[in-house]
C-alpha cells in the first residue's frame, strides 16, 4: 500500500524538465530595482509598443456576455479569418497563442517514435513542447550568419522524421526563410510547419503556399502586431484533415471571449495597423544604424521587429557581457532580453523595436548604460 502521508510522485521526465524561461512582467521588474514603471522601456519581449488600439479595447468593453462560454468551434473567428486572409475556414484552427497550437500538432502529428527537426538558435519553445511530450528531436544548428543549413537539415531528414519546425522570421535572430529553402524542404515530403509570429514586419509570408503543398502549415498570432500578447490569440492553417482533429483535440473553450472579441476587432480594423507596421520597421532599420555605431555592439540584420545584437567588451571578464549590458540597461529602466545559456547565444542581447518617440531616449540610456557595464 503506497504511504498516505507522502505527496503524488511527479513523472521523472517531468521532474527533470526545464521549463521554458518566459520575461517577468514589467511591475515586478520595475519594482525590484525600484524604478516608477511609466518611465520604463520594456523591449524584452518584442511586444507592439503602440499598445492595444482604442477601437480594439473599446470592443472588449463593450461585449456584454463574458457570462457564458465562447463558442467552442470559433465560427465566427474563423469565418472572419477566412474572410481576411481568402482561405477556407476548414483549414484554420485558432488557440491560445500561437504556442498551444505548437503544442497541439505535436501531439497531433508526432507519433511515438518519430523525431522532429529544429534548427538552433531559435524559439525555445520548440525544445521545451517536444521535451514535454518526449518527442525525440534532432537540432541543426544555423550557420555563423543565423541563416539555415539545408544541406544539412536535408540531410538529416529521414522517414522518422514526422515534422520540421521553423519560424520565418526567426526568433531570436530575425531572418526569413527564403522561397528557395521552402521548395527545397517541402520536396522532402516530410511535414514543415512555419511558425510565423513577425511575418508582418518582414513582409513575406508562405499562407499563401498552403493549398499548393498538403504537407505545409502556417502559424500566425495577434501577440505582435495586434497588441494582443496578453490576450493570447493565435491560429494556424493547416490540411483539412488536420484541422478537423484538432479541432476535435484542442480544449474546448481554448480562446477566451475577450480574446476572441479583441481579435475580431483588430482584424476589422487591421487597415488602421498598417501605419505602426512601417513605423516600427523604419525604427528598427534606423535603430540597427545606431546599434552599429557603437563600436561594441554588432547588430544582426533583421526582418522582425527585433534586433539581436552580439557584446563585445574589454571589462574584466567576470561575467558575460551581454549580461553586464543587461543589468546596466535595467538600472536605466531599459529591459532588454539576455540569453543566458551554453549555446551559440551567450553573451547575446535582444532589443525589441520601440516606437519612434522613444529611439533617441532609448539610444542614449543605451550610452550611459554601455559606461556603467565598461564598455564604453
Amino acid at each position: 500500500m503506497l504511504d498516505p502521508t507522502t505527496p503524488p510522485q511527479i513523472r521523472p521526465e517531468l521532474a527533470m524538465l526545464s521549463g521554458y524561461e518566459p520575461v517577468e512582467p514589467v511591475d515586478a521588474l520595475a519594482r525590484r530595482l525600484g524604478l516608477d514603471p511609466a518611465t520604463v522601456l520594456k523591449l524584452d519581449a518584442n511586444e507592439n509598443p503602440f499598445g492595444t488600439p482604442a477601437a480594439v479595447q473599446q470592443a472588449i468593453a463593450e461585449a456584454a456576455n463574458y457570462a457564458v462560454y465562447p463558442d467552442p468551434a470559433q465560427r465566427e473567428l474563423r469565418g472572419a479569418l477566412s474572410r481576411h486572409l481568402g482561405i477556407d475556414a476548414g483549414r484554420i484552427v485558432a488557440g491560445a497563442g500561437s504556442d498551444e497550437l505548437i503544442d497541439i500538432t505535436l501531439r497531433a502529428l508526432a507519433a511515438p517514435g518519430q523525431r522532429v527537426l529544429v534548427c538552433p538558435p531559435t524559439f525555445g519553445m520548440y525544445r521545451f513542447l517536444s521535451d514535454l511530450h518526449g518527442i525525440e528531436r534532432d537540432e541543426i544548428e544555423r550557420r555563423d550568419d543565423f541563416s539555415l543549413d539545408l544541406d544539412a537539415v536535408l540531410d538529416a531528414v529521414t522517414e522518422k522524421t514526422a515534422l520540421i519546425l521553423l519560424a520565418s522570421p526567426n526568433n531570436p535572430t530575425g531572418n526569413a526563410l527564403s522561397d528557395k529553402e521552402m521548395q527545397a524542404l517541402l520536396a522532402t515530403g516530410t511535414t514543415v510547419v512555419i511558425d510565423e509570429a513577425y511575418a508582418e514586419f518582414s513582409g513575406r509570408s508562405y499562407l499563401g503556399w498552403v493549398t499548393q503543398y498538403p504537407r505545409l502549415i502556417v502559424l500566425r498570432t495577434f501577440s505582435k502586431w495586434a497588441g494582443l500578447a496578453g490576450l493570447r490569440v493565435g491560429f494556424g492553417v493547416f490540411p483539412p484533415s488536420v484541422a478537423d482533429v484538432l479541432m476535435s483535440i484542442k480544449q474546448p473553450y481554448n480562446v477566451n471571449l475577450a480574446g476572441e472579441v479583441a481579435a475580431l476587432a483588430a482584424l476589422t480594423h487591421s487597415d488602421d495597423y498598417g501605419a505602426q507596421i512601417e513605423a516600427l520597421v523604419a525604427v528598427r532599420n534606423d535603430l540597427g544604424d545606431q546599434l552599429a555605431a557603437f563600436s561594441w555592439l554588432h547588430p544582426a540584420p533583421s526582418d522582425a521587429n527585433f534586433l539581436l545584437c552580439r557584446v563585445d567588451s574589454e571589462n574584466d571578464g567576470t561575467q558575460p557581457t551581454g549580461l553586464s549590458l543587461r543589468d546596466a540597461l535595467a538600472e536605466q529602466g531599459v529591459f532588454v532580453r539576455y540569453f543566458d545559456s551554453p549555446d551559440r547565444l551567450r553573451g547575446y542581447i535582444r532589443i525589441s523595436v520601440p516606437r519612434p518617440d522613444q529611439l533617441d531616449d532609448l539610444v542614449e540610456r543605451l550610452g550611459r548604460a554601455a559606461t556603467v557595464a565598461g564598455l564604453a
